[in-house]
């Protein structure tokens, strides 16, 4: 494998304009560890470096309260400061600052010592976000449920999530010792797979609805294809080599209305 390119530029060879910009970005990435400020840049140059970190900081606290708490205001400083200095983000845009630093802490290596569930947790938080804000994929036209959920196609809400977990995140809270204090762990925490379904309801409230298992595959059935909930039953009946039907179909009924109760299921995709 060859060795990996340098994509820095030699600030030797730059123009003088554009070596001022470098200098200037290098400083508002990492001010402290700058003993030297370049005689080109402005002595206030500090003050611009504080807000950076200010209205970064201010985003990513609104986002990820409870994972901030969790570290501690000063690892939390740290942590905000790691990223900014290290990350290279793909969007200007000030409402993506959370998905940026989601994707930094999921595919970079942090230097700084995060309790296990932390990616997991803060994923959770940003996905109310992501809920908050997702514009919803144009959908055919959704029909009152006039008939047995069995007989017809269901319409999914769309704004649905089906998220996975190794760690229980909707029930991690600061205020509860097993979570506090991880910092004072002799042992790992022992993995707790969760499985949550994150939705946005006709109203605007976001809702995360714990699964298990064999409904969430229903629901990845449904998403799927233009099956009627008889259809999909029998194909996770299938899957889960179970040919009892008439016991499964009754069971079946009772998820499915079940989820219709939860705003999962909003309707149907024809009119009957």
């Amino acid at each position: 494998m060859p060795p990996p390119m340098n994509t820095q530029p030699d600030k030797t060879k730059l123009p003088s304009f554009l070596n001022y910009q470098h200098q200037f970005v290098d400083y508002l990435r990492n001010p402290q560890n700058d003993e030297s400020l370049p005689a080109s840049l402005p002595t206030r140059v500090n003050i611009y470096a504080k807000l950076l970190h200010s209205k970064i900081d201010a985003s990513l606290h609104t986002c990820f309260p409870i994972t901030r708490e969790l570290l501690g205001a000063a690892l939390w400083q740290e942590l905000v400061q790691e990223f900014i200095r290290g990350h290279r983000c793909q969007s200007p845009l000030y409402r993506e600052i959370p998905d940026e630093f989601i994707d930094y802490l999921i595919n970079e290596n942090s230097q700084i010592e995060l309790p296990e569930f932390m990616n997991d947790l803060a994923h959770y938080e940003w996905m109310e976000l992501v809920l908050e804000t997702e514009k919803p994929a144009k959908v055919n036209p959704i029909f009152a449920i006039n008939d047995d959920l069995l007989a017809i196609t269901p319409a999914l809400n769309p704004v649905l999530h089906l998220l996975q977990y190794r760690f229980p995140v909707q029930s991690i809270s600061p205020a509860e010792e097993h979570w506090k204090n991880w910092k004072n762990r002799p042992t790992p925490y022992a993995q707790e797979p969760v499985i949550l379904a994150g939705i946005r309801d006709a109203d605007f409230k976001i809702y995360f609805i714990e699964l298990n298992a064999v409904t969430a595959r229903l629901i990845e059935l449904m998403q799927e294809g233009f099956s009627t909930g008889e259809q999909a039953l029998l194909q996770l009946a299938a899957e889960l080599r179970y040919d009892v039907y008439e016991t499964i179909l009754p069971f079946g009924s009772d998820i499915l209305q079940q989820l219709k109760t939860q705003h999962i299921i909003i309707g149907a995709q024809h009119e009957h």
